[in-house]
């Protein structure tokens, strides 16, 4: 995934050069192998910690995550005025492959599984596998069966909902501030880079405090993940019915910050959750989740779009009213991320239960 960034940022400026066509292949390559990056994130993740130490490192990657996208919104639009943006393309493509090289040259997928022997133990006591005449057979029924479990599910949709309203900020808050609130591009940029920057600070702060209250007793492993994914979608939803009434670019941005920076929460919610639900099969698991809930940001700008185009409003006054029902449509699919997680979540691994009931099963 970094190394395929990296070449495509590389390459951008020649694939424009080149035409249209070629561009959006390119990014879409671009795209497509980024997929990758994140599942293998969360499964090395999964490996190097345990108990509320998983907690911590799923909020600190949240934090890792809000901290470059304001060092690529921060240096970005600097460098592109200053150098020309085909020199910032190749400066972020040579980051990028810099710490790519980095990543592969001292980075380990687990603190155990450093020698042949421990990969092999590692195998065999996956369950995922089964061994059919000297091979290795993926059981499809068996990957059906987890990915279904409702555990999984409500993962999956808690992550999708977070999407939904995270690339609805990132698409059209732009538009917003300048069509309906009046703000020039230079303090929208501004504005904007303060909610992702309340975001890192929770997130650094949330790291410290979700671990204290596991360690302490305070909160069980599966309290700590309803506590959390249930502040982040209740503050964003108050967030946007907030921003909804609010008519000043600066009231709308504090309202944001309250979205943004709960939001980051997420990472000892669903994000932790990740971490729970799958022993063996956390790749698959949190691969197709990445892809369900990638398909959610992909809605969230059209469902937006045709809210805003619907009834074809001209007036200020009208179109300000239109972007005021799609706050708080986006503030009540939070809601549904409260309804559908919180019942539904488990820090039990749906494939080691799976496993238990089918030796059960042999025995009798």
């Amino acid at each position: 995934g970094l190394l395929s960034s990296a070449l495509s940022l590389l390459l951008l400026p020649f694939a424009a050069g080149a035409g249209f066509l070629r561009l959006w292949w390119l990014l879409w390559a671009m795209g497509f192998m980024q997929g990758p990056t994140y599942p293998a994130q969360l499964v090395s993740t999964a490996k190097w910690s345990m108990g509320s130490l998983r907690s911590y490192a799923s909020a600190l990657g949240a934090a890792g995550s809000t901290s470059g996208s304001l060092l690529a919104l921060g240096l970005t639009a600097p460098l592109a005025s200053r150098c020309g943006w085909h020199n910032a393309a190749a400066a972020m493509g040579l980051a990028t492959l810099v710490f790519g090289a980095v990543w592969a040259a001292v980075g380990r997928s687990s603190p155990a599984l450093t020698v042949a022997s421990d990969v092999a133990r590692e195998a065999e006591a996956s369950p995922a596998f089964e061994k059919v005449t000297g091979s290795m057979r993926v059981s499809f029924a068996r990957y059906v069966r987890i990915l279904l479990a409702r555990p999984v599910l409500a993962v999956f949709s808690a992550h999708s909902v977070h999407n939904f309203v995270r690339y609805f900020l990132m698409a059209w808050m732009p538009t917003y501030y300048s069509e309906v609130l009046g703000a020039s591009p230079d303090a929208s940029a501004i504005l904007l880079l303060i909610p992702e920057l309340m975001g890192l600070l929770v997130s650094i702060g949330s790291a410290h405090l979700g671990r204290y209250l596991q360690s302490s007793a305070t909160l069980t492993a599966l309290d700590s993940r309803r506590v959390f994914a249930s502040t982040a979608f209740l503050g964003a939803a108050v967030g946007l019915w907030m921003a909804s009434e609010m008519a000043t670019a600066k009231s709308v941005t504090a309202c944001l910050c309250l979205v943004q920076g709960l939001a980051t929460l997420q990472g000892l919610g669903y994000g932790a959750n990740y971490l729970d639900v799958s022993k063996y099969n956390g790749g698959v698991v949190t691969g197709v989740g990445n892809t369900v809930a990638t398909g959610a940001s992909f809605l969230a700008p059209i469902f937006a779009s045709w809210v805003l185009s619907s009834d074809g409003a001209d007036s200020a006054r009208a179109r300000a009213e239109d972007w005021r029902r799609l706050f708080l449509a986006f503030a009540a699919s939070n809601l549904v991320g409260v309804a559908i997680f919180v019942p539904f979540c488990s820090v039990t691994p749906v494939d080691v239960v799976e496993s238990g009931a089918q030796g059960k099963a042999k025995e009798q």
